[in-house]
């Protein structure tokens, strides 16, 4: 019974960030022990010297299925080889220039996964269903009602 209980209580972990404004639209964050910049291009008036916004959100979604891949790959005792992921998102800018009533975030998400295992037995479907439920960008855009479609290109390597 007490496991149930456990497995009941939330464990939730505060995130917190400080925030301050640099230059017209570019500002600096810190988390933890880390800094960085938030910038917009010239042309919609910031300086290009960092990613915009939506470009981290969208970078972030890799690295977050990156790391759920290398957690479930460990739990269930599998050998990374070579782990790469590449996306791409569709933005109706509409949205945040205020020109149409649309939602101003990502419409449509391409993610490609491509995992290379050593040697082992690797149950594909399983593995994929563990990745994609307990990815928190994932799931986050997923709620947003993002039309996400993930690609994923698993590769098992050929013992010599």
């Amino acid at each position: 019974m007490a496991d149930q209980q456990t497995q009941n209580k939330p464990e939730l972990r505060s995130i917190d960030t400080q925030s301050k404004r640099t230059n017209p639209y570019q500002n600096e964050h810190a988390i933890r022990d880390f800094t960085f910049t938030i910038d917009e291009p010239e042309k919609l008036g910031g300086l290009n010297e960092a990613l915009t916004p939506m470009e981290y959100i969208i970078g972030s979604l890799n690295g977050c299925f990156m790391i759920v891949v290398e957690m479930v790959a460990k739990e269930k005792g599998l050998t990374i080889v070579k782990l790469d992921a590449s996306s791409s998102g569709g933005i109706d800018r509409r949205g945040l220039f205020g020109t149409a009533d649309v939602n101003p975030h990502f419409q449509t998400v391409t993610l490609q996964l491509d995992v290379t295992f050593a040697a082992e037995d690797v149950d594909e479907e399983e593995f994929i269903q563990r990745v994609q439920k307990r990815c928190p960008a994932y799931n986050l855009f997923k709620d947003a009602g993002v039309e996400i479609e993930v690609i994923w290109n698993i590769i098992k390597e050929e013992q010599t």
